[in-house]
């Protein structure tokens, strides 16, 4: 009886120490539809991918930050969102409601998704968007970043908060 209960303890401890360590390592997002209120309660920069199902460069982008630890330790100053820019779901953001648009036969684009990724080319996937705590888009990027790119964005833009 002893050792059985000497076994379950061990275990559940091994288990607990793995799943922090998993955790830590791992790529944390927020859902966008969360972000408003996450903004309001705990300021901190934004930093939302703008990505579609279909898109292959949107996928390979991330995967190539899942498995960066740099990047997944810079999100203890940033709250990250993946947003696929042709999901169906009504989203308040900001103090407005978004919505999807029917653009063809089972096709479409929601409008948060123009709204933060348009520039005069239109909407491109994957689109960077970096939002400061104020909803205010101080930076927007149309295609991929190597990783090592947009880390460099984001400790810039971590130092420039700082001198101000």
């Amino acid at each position: 009886m002893e050792r059985r209960l000497f076994v379950t303890i061990c275990c559940m401890f091994f288990s607990v120490v793995v799943s922090y360590i998993t955790v830590k390592g791992q790529v944390r997002t927020v859902p966008i539809g969360e972000l408003t209120d996450s903004l309001r309660l705990h300021p901190k920069p934004a930093l939302i991918l703008l990505s579609t199902d279909w898109c292959k460069f949107c996928q390979m982008q991330k995967a190539q930050l899942r498995k960066n630890k740099d990047f997944a330790e810079l999100l203890d100053f940033y709250y990250f969102v993946e947003f696929n820019a042709e999901s169906t779901e009504e989203i308040q953001f900001n103090g407005q409601t978004y919505h999807y648009r029917n653009t063809g036969v089972k096709t479409g684009t929601h409008d948060l998704a123009v709204a933060l990724g348009q520039t005069e080319r239109g909407v491109s996937y994957p689109t960077w968007v970096l939002m400061n705590p104020d909803f205010k888009v101080v930076f927007r990027h149309g295609g991929v970043l190597k990783p090592t790119q947009l880390i460099d964005i984001m400790k810039a833009y971590l130092l420039e908060r700082e001198t101000k």
